[in-house]
């Protein structure tokens, strides 16, 4: 990424340029990667240079010449206080830029395309100044550097300063020599610049594809699963996850099928629609997990987490549950045709069961991935909600045990105590049999 930033810097394209550098910046910040983080922040120092940004371009080679400093990077250190000098030469500010060419002087470079950046930047200074011949002679000792290491982009550079000098020394000679190698060196260059830059383009819209079809793939897992868990999988991650302790809950709708079967399929539909949306916006309020939905049941699982208990959580969105499913007014798209039965439905009504326990999570599939739960105490739960009355909230007597606990702890969160408070009443039921489990005892949550 920081790569194709150089060549759009290059290329005079500096908003690309700025904006891959920042992306990589990002991507070393995160690595934790110092000479990276040095290195692109002094490019993004240049690219402000580049657009006349001096106090921006200032800003970023101060932060990156402190970092090359700190890593003991000799190199960067040079390359960066010849780009402070440049910014400084650019903005007029030629005391500051002498005093710290004078500190360069001091440096030993080991890379000569510092060295010649040096000796034009002096040359500069030298101009202005009206030391026309002594900055005749640092440019052609730039130019001989050049020259022996086949560095062409900055003999090119040279020969033009060369150029614009005879011009202002009337030395008509000289002028033609330097115009006509800076021409012919800019002209061999552009050429492979020109295939470079085609070539660029072509890897950025391979970029552009490849991150739009990322983008895709994270929609859909986003859309199929919870969000940390599509973020694991697109990580690579195999998500298969124990839990000592999560609490169950399954909704049923009751009467259902009797409502399906007076009204047309495709109202069925929408009418699903509101009521399962109803219920997801339950479980974002309480940290609880939608897993899925089975015909007209809902399941959802609070998993454990620091800040409460899944046997609150569980607790209060189940109330929540039944509230919302209250207040929800039954609307149809008018394109539906006619919607007069939506006025004969009354409330929706619901079964809830709860229990809590032991459970294993993960990801199932993979042309249709699916997130799920499996254990004793999913089916459990499930019997609760079979055993359940309309409008009323059966749980276990593990689940209520361990309610009443942390009830008695005072640990439900200040969210919750205020807007949905844990029950106070917890009403034995009695003992019966379950399915699979025999005889239990069991609460109603009030």
């Amino acid at each position: 990424t920081g790569n194709i930033g150089l060549v759009h810097d290059s290329t005079g394209d500096y908003p690309e340029a700025l904006s891959h550098f920042h992306r990589a910046l990002a991507l070393y910040e995160e690595l934790g990667d110092r000479s990276g983080v040095a290195t692109v922040t002094g490019n993004i120092g240049n690219v402000h240079r580049s657009t006349g940004d001096y106090p921006a371009a200032l800003s970023h080679c101060h932060r990156a010449l402190a970092l090359h400093e700190e890593l003991g990077d000799r190199s960067g250190v040079a390359t960066v206080t010849g780009n402070i000098v440049s910014a400084y030469v650019g903005m007029g500010s030629d005391a500051e830029a002498r005093q710290l060419l004078a500190t360069m002087d001091g440096m030993h470079i080991d890379e000569p395309v510092v060295r010649i950046h040096r000796e034009l930047l002096r040359a500069t200074l030298q101009e202005r100044s009206g030391e026309l011949d002594g900055a005749a002679v640092t440019l052609q000792r730039a130019l001989s550097e050049a020259l022996e290491h086949g560095l062409r982009y900055q003999a090119a550079d040279v020969h033009k300063a060369l150029r614009d000098l005879a011009l202002k020394q009337n030395n008509l000679a000289g002028y033609v020599e330097h115009n006509n190698e800076f021409t012919r060196i800019t002209e061999e260059v552009n050429g492979k610049e020109a295939t470079l830059k085609m070539a660029m383009q072509a890897k950025q819209r391979e970029i552009d594809a490849k991150d739009r079809e990322h983008a895709q793939h994270m929609a859909v897992l986003h859309s199929t699963l919870p969000k940390h868990i599509a973020d694991r999988v697109a990580r690579g991650e195999t998500v298969n996850d124990h839990y000592d302790n999560a609490a169950v809950i399954f909704l049923d709708i009751v009467g259902f099928t009797t409502i399906s079967d007076r009204i047309p399929s495709g109202h069925v539909v929408h009418l699903l629609e509101q009521i399962f949306t109803s219920l997801d916006a339950v479980c974002k309020r309480h940290d609880v997990i939608k897993i899925k939905t089975i015909g007209d049941s809902y399941m959802a699982v609070a998993f454990p987490l620091e800040s409460s208990s899944s046997e609150q959580r569980a607790a209060s969105a189940a109330i929540d549950m039944i509230a919302s499913l209250d207040a929800l007014e039954i609307t149809m798209p008018p394109e539906l045709g006619d919607t007069l039965w939506t006025k004969d439905v009354g409330d929706i009504n619901v079964r809830i069961g709860m229990h809590c326990g032991p459970l294993t999570a993960g990801v199932i599939g993979t042309a249709r991935m699916q997130y799920d739960v499996w254990g004793d105490t999913v089916n459990v739960a499930s019997r609760m909600e079979s055993s359940s009355e309309p409008g009323r909230i059966h749980v276990s007597s593990n689940f209520a045990l361990a309610l009443k606990s942390e009830m008695a702890k005072g640990r439900n969160s200040e969210k919750d105590r205020s807007q949905f408070p844990v029950p106070s009443s917890l009403r034995e039921r009695g003992t019966l049999e379950v399915k699979g489990k025999g005889m239990m005892k069991t609460y109603w949550l009030e």
